[in-house]
This record gives structure tokens, sequence and C-alpha cells, in this order.
């Protein structure tokens, strides 16, 4: 069910960028199966778990997900992926979804947009330079940079832009809690990586958040 956010007065959009803006699992992979192979493991992971596992802060990753390492290579593994995946970002980066560059641009004349996500310095920077998205986004915070959770990077980002009436648009329950948090409107993206159930706002297509958030 969506509902129509007019009378809220929204005044910045705030989206996640894995499953929300792009689709860079292919990169991903390719960075972490070579991050593996320079730690000496064997072990293989596709785009699949690439979208499992999608917004999931590094350490969950490794100690869920990633069994395999052992505790003593968990510093080698992530400095060598820090190193790996701006490599495999520049060179093949990812796709955006369907109608996401026109949807964008349009939404950006009357809105302030902005990105948080659960990433590495520089990810959030190598979507915006290869997409050529420089003037649609006013501003960004990423884990990586800051050090700090997406909900609090969400309060940063509302506090030092002076929003009033922001809302997260994502794909997964981690978005899900971390708009939660800062009790702004949550719009998943039914279309990215994650399984939710039961959202109040939902889009199938980026397309349609011109139509929930109307001038």
């Amino acid at each position: 069910m969506m509902m129509n956010l007019i009378d809220k007065k929204i005044d910045g959009i705030i989206f996640d960028l894995d499953g929300t803006l792009w689709d860079a699992t292919i990169a991903c992979s390719m960075a972490w199966n070579k991050t593996f192979e320079q730690c000496g493991y064997n072990n293989k992971i596709d785009r699949k778990l690439i979208k499992k596992i999608s917004g999931s802060p590094l350490d969950i990753v490794l100690t869920q997900y990633f069994v395999f390492i052992n505790k003593n290579d968990y510093d080698k593994t992530i400095e060598l992926y820090k190193q790996n995946e701006p490599i495999f970002m520049t060179n093949i980066g990812g796709r955006l979804f369907p109608n996401e560059m026109d949807t964008l641009k349009a939404l950006s004349k009357y809105k302030k947009m902005f990105i948080v996500s659960n990433c590495l310095e520089g990810y959030i920077e190598n979507f915006i330079s290869k997409k050529r998205l420089v003037n649609v986004f006013t501003g960004y915070k990423s884990s990586g940079e800051t050090g700090f959770t997406k909900s609090k990077n969400i309060k940063l980002l509302i506090e030092e832009n002076k929003l009033k009436a922001p809302i997260y648009v994502g794909d997964t329950q981690w978005d899900y809690e971390a708009s939660m948090t800062n009790n702004i409107p949550f719009i998943y993206a039914k279309y990215g990586f994650g399984k939710l159930n039961n959202m109040e706002n939902e889009i199938k297509n980026i397309k349609e958040l011109m139509d929930l958030i109307n001038k």
C-alpha cells in the first residue's frame, strides 16, 4: 500500500545505495573473490550471496557469512578488500535500475537528495562519479567514512542539513530499522535485494517516487 506523502512537506530524500540505486553485485563478488584468493582461500561467492549480505556491516558479513575465514585473518581480509573494491568499482561498477536516471534528475530539481550507506569510504563517491550524478546529490555519509551505524549517519546528515521532514528509501531490514530509529518515513524499494513484508509505503520501480512524492 502506498501513502501520498505530499502533506509531509518532504525537504529531503535519503537513499540507500546497493539494491536501491544500483546493482554492483558482479563487481563486489569479484572484489571479494580476489581478496579470498590473496588470503589463501579457495572459496568463491556469487551475486546471490552479495545480494543477501548487501547493507550488512562488515563484522556481521565476516562472522555470519564468511565463516570459512580464520578469525586471525579478519584484519588482513578487510584491508585487502578495501584495496580491491575501488579497483573493481572503477573498472566495472554497477548498473542503475530502470527509469532511475530520469527520476533522480527530476526529483533533484525540487528536493534535496542524499545517500547514506553501510559501505566503505569512497564507495559512494565512486558511484556518483561513475554515473555522473554529482549535480543530483547534496551530500552523503558512509559507515566507512564516519565509523558509525546507518542510524547514526542518518541522524548526523539530518542535523547537518537541518532537514525537518526527510524520508529514507531503501530495500533491506537494516534500512527499515534505521528509518524507524530516526522516526522518519521509510519507502521500501521492492525492486531491490531485500525481502520485506507489510511495508506501508513501497515502490516496484523507482519512478513511482514521482507519484509518491508530489511537488
